[in-house]
């Protein structure tokens, strides 16, 4: 596996890391009257609806992204298929970085670390596209996702109350969902996964909520490594649901082969 490039240092993973929602104080005894089920029912209707979810085939995402450090922007896209593929792209002064995911297999190109060729990704580092390729996220269908789900109550999201569940990924990844009690809709995600033998965790807050065909999005996200002052932030411009998509796209290209040296002719 080759070095570490910029969307390896700051994975996007799941998800899309955005400014919180201001959440209202829980009233005494909310949190014990609330069940995986009820909370789950209150998501979804919150989303926009199992059958407004369900109709979505494609999103295909625009904008922008800040890296932790940098003075400027960079051009930012995604496009996720369901069925588990995902495609990102992230330009900077003519040169784009590439992670992609089709379903079976991740690779990437990262011309900012000197690697204009395509390659493969490692289990380990596929896991983060394999999470953001499911735009529903892990709470939604979970049993059919092979996810399992666990109340954790309420806990403190920068001096606010928020419902926390556990999704427990059948990657072997651990997702802690936060939920504004009065919205239901996500303003942070912590996600804890192990790469190369060693465990990280990371954060993920989102806002600037918009609904598209249907469905409400988060706008805005942050993200870095838990208590690190490192954070980046993508502020997407446009959402698009059920466009035309190039499925060649997330398939691996075929590097270039050299050229043989041409026969000395005498």
């Amino acid at each position: 596996m080759a070095g570490k490039g910029l969307l390896d240092t700051y994975p996007l993973g799941r998800s899309l890391l955005f400014g919180l929602l201001a959440a209202a104080a829980l009233a005494p005894g909310m949190a014990r009257s609330e069940t995986v089920d009820s909370l789950l029912a209150k998501h979804i209707a919150a989303r926009g609806g199992l059958v407004a979810l369900q109709a979505v085939t494609s999103v295909t995402s625009t904008g922008k992204l800040r890296p932790p450090g940098f003075d400027g922007d960079l051009a930012y896209s995604e496009t996720i298929v369901r069925g588990g593929k995902v495609r990102v792209n992230i330009t900077l002064q003519g040169l784009t970085a590439v992670q992609s995911y089709d379903g079976t297999a991740g690779w990437q190109i990262q011309p900012f670390g000197g690697r204009k060729d395509p390659e493969k990704l490692s289990d380990d580092d596929v896991k983060s596209l394999q999470e953001e390729a499911d735009f529903e996220g892990g709470l939604v269908d979970a049993k059919a996702k092979g996810n399992t789900l666990t109340y954790l109550g309420t806990e403190d999201v920068d001096g606010a109350p928020a419902h926390a569940l556990r999704v427990q990924l059948k990657n072997g990844d651990t997702q802690t969902w936060y939920l504004d009690p009065d919205a239901f809709l996500a303003v942070r995600v912590v996600t804890r996964t192990v790469q190369r033998g060693t465990e990280s965790v990371s954060v993920t807050d989102f806002g600037d909520y918009e609904k598209v065909a249907g469905v409400w999005f988060p706008f805005e996200q942050e993200s870095g490594p838990k208590g690190s002052p490192q954070r980046q932030r993508l502020t997407l411009s446009k959402i698009e649901v059920n466009a035309p998509v190039d499925a060649a796209q997330f398939v691996q290209p075929t590097a270039p082969q050299p050229t043989a040296p041409s026969a000395v002719q005498k």
